[in-house]
């Protein structure tokens, strides 16, 4: 019988663990999966909390301490060198474009690097993108056409040359192919991969948190996401917005909040009261319900907040997407703030379908950190990428 090293043992141990990163304004959330005959087994989740912001915007900031955090979970084996990355929602773009000719994607990659720039602008000033064709849309017929805009026949006399020609335009346009564009910055990606590979990490691709949320849904709720669907991955400070049609993101967006608009009940640690030393205990419970009140209307607040994001997310999604009809079959919640929002969300939309991700499927035995997981979810999705 041959011998083994014990390195060799931990070589193979290894050989099937990936790790998952996503990175938040002042903390990072990761994650390790063993893949097991094909199938991911979570087996270790956490957090990083910063003492300063390590995402400027479109940059990095404070390198060191991003830099010092992954290499001490290098160190104690809360990740392993294989790792996938999450781009921040607020550096990618998602676009849904309807205006190119239906034609194959190497023709639409040429037109597309054209485009790029001079018609379709992106908000970054050194981009990268991809994109995937999801379908061809038919122009539309005359008949149906003139249903959905009575008397253009017989009043054509009426209207202006711009109103014609679209009209004519509809006639004569071939069919569109139907694609789906995403975009980042080129040095924000740089930047996020030399300061992990400056840990000892070994990136093995960057994608947006949408995404790895898909393919985490996948395996846990395999029919999820197959209408059209909403997530809400939800932060003290934030709220991520991911909307998918059919299997395919088409909408994908991050809102900060501005706290200073709430009435937070911290503010009322300054309404101690020392003029009558007797009444110290009333004065306790004078501030103690005031710190109640104060809570209470700053959940109310951030929860009108996330609602108000949920309703701009649905209006955009039917009026600047052509859907008006299309209803939501669910949305799901995760993230840090799962726990603390779902059920009074839930009382307050009592119209939408809200449910939770059951993460028991694809749990090791011995995991014990329930709690962490909704806020480790893109990053397990990361990791469950394996070596691709």
């Amino acid at each position: 019988m041959n011998r083994i090293s014990i390195f060799e043992v931990i070589r193979l141990f290894n050989k099937n663990k990936f790790s998952g990163i996503d990175f938040h304004e002042r903390s990072i959330s990761i994650a390790v999966i063993r893949m097991e005959r094909g199938l991911p087994v979570v087996q270790d989740v956490g957090r990083y909390e910063m003492k300063e912001n390590i995402l400027n915007g479109s940059h990095l900031s404070k390198n060191e301490l991003l830099l010092t955090a992954l290499k001490d979970a290098l160190d104690t084996k809360r990740l392993v060198k294989k790792v996938h990355l999450a781009i921040p929602t607020q550096n990618i773009l998602v676009r849904k474009i309807t205006s190119l000719p239906d034609i194959g994607e190497n023709e639409l990659a040429k037109i597309l690097q054209f485009q790029i720039g001079e018609n379709i602008h992106l908000p970054f000033e050194n981009p990268i993108y991809d994109f995937v064709k999801i379908g061809s849309l038919l122009p539309s017929k005359k008949g149906e056409y003139l249903a959905d805009h009575p008397g253009w026949e017989e009043n054509n006399d009426e209207l202006s040359l711009d109103e014609l020609a679209k009209g004519i335009e509809q006639h004569i346009e071939g069919p569109k192919s139907e694609l789906l564009l995403f975009a980042t910055s080129k040095d924000f990606s740089h930047d996020l991969s030399e300061v992990c590979k400056s840990s000892g990490l070994r990136p093995i691709s960057a994608e947006i948190r949408g995404l790895a949320l898909q393919r985490l849904l996948m395996y846990v709720h395999p029919n999820w996401l197959n209408e059209t669907e909403m997530i809400l991955d939800v932060s003290e400070n934030s709220i991520d917005i991911h909307i998918f049609k059919e299997n395919w993101i088409v909408f994908s967006r991050m809102m900060s909040f501005t706290q200073n608009d709430y009435f937070s009940a911290e503010h009322q640690d300054n309404l101690m009261f020392d003029e009558d030393l007797l009444q110290v205990s009333r004065s306790q419970m004078e501030i103690a319900a005031a710190r109640d009140v104060g809570m209470d209307r700053y959940e109310d607040a951030y929860l009108n907040q996330i609602v108000l994001e949920i309703e701009r997310a649905q209006n955009f999604f039917r009026y600047s997407m052509n859907e008006r009809e299309t209803e939501f079959k669910r949305i799901i919640v995760t993230g840090d703030n799962a726990s603390q929002i779902f059920e009074p969300l839930k009382q307050r939309m009592e119209t939408e379908r809200l449910v939770r991700i059951d993460f028991s499927s694809i749990l090791a035995n011995n995991f014990t950190d329930q709690r962490l997981l909704d806020s480790c979810s893109v990053a397990i999705g990361l990791a469950i990428r394996g070596n691709y």
